[in-house]
């Protein structure tokens, strides 16, 4: 058997490492979960968003030559994510309605109170961000969630510092109704329980 020949390595031809260019690998061990996040909170369903986390990371192969050394990796990563969203939302909320219309299986088994308040928690979030207009809820789950600056949220939604900071202050003071309309609802509710 004739081994391989292995290409002549020379000095000036660094290595894509040696270059200093991004690895796609460690890129996704990184990112994968920030951007599945970025897909639900622009709307996906749960179950369709690990298929656009895919799509995101096949895109970002074929891209990633033009990332610019030195920029965000994650604001790049949100352009890549909004932009597949927003040219493939309509075909997602078409299987999303298809999908509505079967029935679902009844659940046998109770589950711990844990994951039940953790379940409930996450749909009380969910129903204030379904709140929330698209731009507020971006710049929320960005600052909030993925604890990401205020230049970085800058430069990945292509806005004003100044518009951030508005659309941030906006949400948070929604939330503080939010939080209020629940706690006065509790307090009927504990009320009507405690006066038959």
């Amino acid at each position: 058997m004739i081994p391989l020949a292995q290409p002549p390595h020379t000095e000036d031809a660094p290595t894509s490492a040696e270059a200093g260019a991004p690895d796609l690998m460690e890129i996704y061990r990184a990112h994968v979960d920030y951007v599945w996040r970025i897909a639900r909170s622009l709307g996906i369903p749960a179950d369709a968003a690990e298929d656009v986390t895919q799509e995101v990371f096949l895109c970002v192969h074929h891209r990633l030559h033009t990332f610019r050394p030195g920029g965000s990796m994650r604001a790049w990563l949100f352009g890549i994510t909004r932009n597949l969203v927003l040219h493939d939302k309509r075909s997602y909320a078409r299987r999303e309605r298809h999908l509505a219309a079967l029935p679902h299986p009844q659940e046998t088994a109770r589950e711990p109170d844990a994951t039940v308040r953790v379940q409930q928690a996450a749909a009380l979030m969910q129903a204030f961000l379904d709140e929330l207009d698209l731009d507020k809820r971006l710049v929320f789950q960005m600052t909030e969630i993925e604890e990401m600056t205020a230049d970085e949220i800058a430069e990945a939604l292509a806005i004003p510092l100044g518009t951030v900071y508005s659309r941030l202050r906006a949400a948070r003071a929604r939330l503080e109704r939010f939080r209020l309309r629940l706690h006065a609802r509790d307090e009927r509710r504990h009320a009507c329980a405690t006066n038959p």
